[in-house]
């Protein structure tokens, strides 16, 4: 049974299903598939500037004839400007995607080097009211609340620990992201009744978007943001009336 309303859907690296994934055209597709949310994620180049990328290295999503190995920590913000995505697609910076995306923005730290900067950066470009810095790495989420103690703080986990309950009081988080294979209607509730929203993730096929109506999560993130939606709201629909 459905424990609640139809979730929110946050665009997974946008519309990372129908599109190349941490690209402003993916971002654009999300948004207009109806994503409430964009995540992301960000790294720090060799030269210290914040940029959009999953992997530590361009070496998965690199094409074409142009750079196509390397760690963004080693590499400088023009060297990057060498690599090619597919479609013809550019790593950017978070300033050009937070100036593209008019819904929140999930931004997920990926490399610790990069939470004060990208903290630093939100606050100088006035995008704090539309961010909300994410991270599997509590380290990352406190580096974050020393540059400013108002930032909206999420923590991402595969299953809740001892480390995670720990981390998410210390850091007063208001978001949970849990994995739907951690994820139970029971655990939901409980962060619930403690003022925490929770996201289930991934969200890839029918069984996550059951898995998430049955836990009332607030969130779920997928990779194709209208298809999740849609499969949401048929699921609701198909529910017997009382």
């Amino acid at each position: 049974m459905i424990a609640g309303p139809i979730p929110q859907i946050v665009g997974h690296r946008g519309a990372c299903a129908l599109a190349p994934e941490n690209t402003l055209t993916s971002f654009a597709r999300g948004v207009a598939d109806g994503a409430d949310q964009i995540e992301l994620d960000v790294h720090l180049t060799a030269d210290g500037h914040v940029v959009v990328h999953h992997d530590p290295t361009v070496d998965r999503t690199a094409v074409g004839s142009g750079r196509t190995t390397g760690a963004i920590a080693e590499l400088t913000w023009a060297e990057l400007q060498e690599v090619e995505l597919a479609g013809g697609e550019r790593i950017p910076t978070i300033q050009a995607a937070l100036d593209a995306i008019d819904v929140p923005v999930l931004i997920e730290i990926k490399a610790l080097e990069a939470a004060g900067p990208v903290a630093h950066l939100v606050a100088e470009g006035g995008y704090a009211e539309k961010s909300i810095f994410i991270s599997f790495k509590p380290e990352a989420l406190a580096e974050v609340l020393r540059v400013d103690p108002g930032y909206r703080t999420g923590l991402i986990a595969t299953e809740t620990t001892d480390v995670q309950r720990a981390a998410l009081a210390e850091l007063g988080c208001g978001n949970y992201s849990l994995r739907y294979s951690g994820l139970t209607r029971d655990e939901v509730a409980h962060w619930q009744a403690r003022g925490v929203t929770v996201t289930g993730w991934p969200t890839l096929a029918d069984a996550d978007v059951a898995a998430g109506l049955a836990g009332g999560v607030d969130f779920m993130t997928a990779d194709d943001p209208a298809w999740a939606r849609r499969t949401a709201e048929a699921a609701l629909a198909a529910q017997p009336t009382l």
